[in-house]
């Protein structure tokens, strides 16, 4: 069992560095949807957002210590100085910084969106026949809700899962000793889970059946991930967000053309694949999930059939 989980980390670190299959689906877009999206998403991110952290410590902040040291110091001393240059520094990241990046972060939420449906759908027509036209939910709709409270709450629910699995990662970062490897290994499982999940959606697969497959399939999503959580952890918060922000829509188009189906059968068998240990990872995240939902729908119970991922009644690619 070891040795067929390093093997399907392995494989998951392949595919995610297979970036020339984002060239298929540039070439085959004949609408140049991608090639549009992918361009505001390097403007945004690369431009605007990196620009801007690369302005200050490039260029504001030498000037702004050079003239804290030659100017406010012999004046004020150097205590008034450099707690003048901190405080500048303050005000940049919280007037400009954190409202350029939030802002950048959700436009390139809708980018991402047309990127995975773009390339969903030209994947489809190749597995299909170009005359194949791949059903697709409705924007804003959860998979498999039949719309309403339900599809409301399921939604509701995975947003909030999600934040507090985020927060949990941010917490055992700080543990002693194991807090940077399992740092890692849990931004590993968030940033594939995303790509993934943008497929899976489009699929129409539910919440619950999403998080079964990707439980029983930890070794290889924990390989698939680790590439965008290095970017994130070798650098400083806000230049990591931007880079990685930056890649992203490359892990959404090797996910698009990615078969994890047929790496586990590659790996351990058709059969062995069915009998994947399952790996609570979402587990801890489940509680705070549910009481907070529950007190959002007001106890409806509309949420209730996302409260625990069991086995998968469909195999998503």
């Amino acid at each position: 069992m070891l040795k067929q989980s390093a093997q399907l980390w392995l494989w998951g670190v392949r595919e995610s560095l297979n970036v020339h299959r984002c060239i298929v689906f540039l070439v085959l877009d004949n609408s140049k949807t991608i090639g549009r999206a992918i361009l505001r998403c390097l403007l945004l991110n690369g431009v605007i957002l990196l620009g801007s952290i690369l302005a200050w410590e490039s260029t504001l902040a030498p000037a702004v210590h050079w003239l804290m040291r030659h100017v406010v110091s012999p004046c004020l001393g150097h205590f008034t100085a450099r707690s003048a240059e901190v405080a500048l520094q303050l005000a940049y990241q919280a007037l400009w910084l954190l409202p350029v990046y939030l802002v950048t972060i959700f436009v390139s939420c809708g980018i991402y969106n047309d990127i995975a449906r773009t390339a969903y759908t030209i994947k489809e027509q190749q597995l299909k026949g170009p005359q194949a036209v791949p059903v697709l939910r409705p924007k804003g709709q959860s998979p498999g809700g039949n719309g309403g409270l339900e599809d409301v709450a399921q939604e509701v629910y995975r947003v909030v899962l999600f934040c507090v699995f985020f927060a949990e990662v941010s917490t055992v970062g700080h543990l002693p000793y194991v807090g940077a490897v399992l740092n890692v290994l849990f931004l590993s499982w968030l940033y594939a889970y995303y790509c993934y999940d943008y497929k899976w959606g489009l699929q129409g697969v539910r919440l619950t059946e999403r998080l079964a497959y990707f439980e029983r399939r930890w070794a290889f999503f924990a390989g698939f991930g680790l590439p965008m959580a290095l970017s994130t952890v070798l650098l400083s918060f806000y230049p990591g967000a931007a880079v990685l922000a930056i890649l992203f829509p490359v892990y959404i188009l090797v996910s698009c053309d990615s078969d994890v189906n047929a790496v586990h059968d590659r790996v351990v068998g058709k059969e062995g694949t069915s009998n994947l240990r399952h790996l609570p990872i979402f587990a801890l995240a489940m509680w705070p999930t549910q009481r907070i939902v529950h007190l959002v729908t007001g106890g409806t119970g509309a949420a209730s059939g996302a409260t625990e991922p069991g086995g998968s009644a469909v195999r998503p690619r």
